[in-house]
């Protein structure tokens, strides 16, 4: 779709679509992790689909992944140089070419999944810790009942 024909929305829509506020829009913004398109007559931030997907893409990787906005920056580079390489490689350039850009790809894909697996291993420990935690207070409860059927609580 040309972007002059996309549905432009204002920050406030945007904001209220998203769930999140302007502030936190123009803050992503200011960090270059979305741009908006402004309107030359009014200066205002406009937001079109596109847009809107990479806010949804930064809140996604903030809270299935927990990233921090620096580390969301460097995700989104990545996605943003996968998209050049498969629109490069759609070009049909020489297989030498091709063979490099597979491999460039392989090489980010591999370094996104290494990210992955190892925040699934922080909460895999993290869940450890919250499981022995609990068995900790039940055993404690368990004690508890076990001191006021004999009748002797503290």
């Amino acid at each position: 779709m040309d972007p002059l024909e996309q549905k432009l929305i204002s920050i406030g829509e945007a904001a209220d679509q998203l769930g999140l506020t302007p502030r936190t829009l123009r803050y992503y913004e200011e960090l270059g992790l979305v741009s908006s398109t402004r309107q030359t007559s009014t200066a205002q931030r406009r937001y079109g689909p596109d847009e809107l997907a990479r806010f949804r893409q930064i809140r996604e990787l903030q809270t299935l992944l927990g990233l921090d906005l620096d580390e969301i920056g460097e995700q989104l580079k990545a996605y943003d140089r996968l998209e050049g390489l498969r629109a490069e490689y759609r070009s049909s350039p020489p297989p030498a070419r091709r063979d490099a850009i597979l491999k460039e790809g392989l090489g980010i894909l591999e370094r996104l999944r290494r990210r992955v697996a190892e925040r699934r291993e922080n909460l895999e420990t993290f869940s450890g810790e919250l499981d022995e935690r609990i068995e900790r207070y039940r055993a404690a409860i368990a004690e508890l009942d076990k001191l006021k059927q004999s009748g002797r609580t503290r």
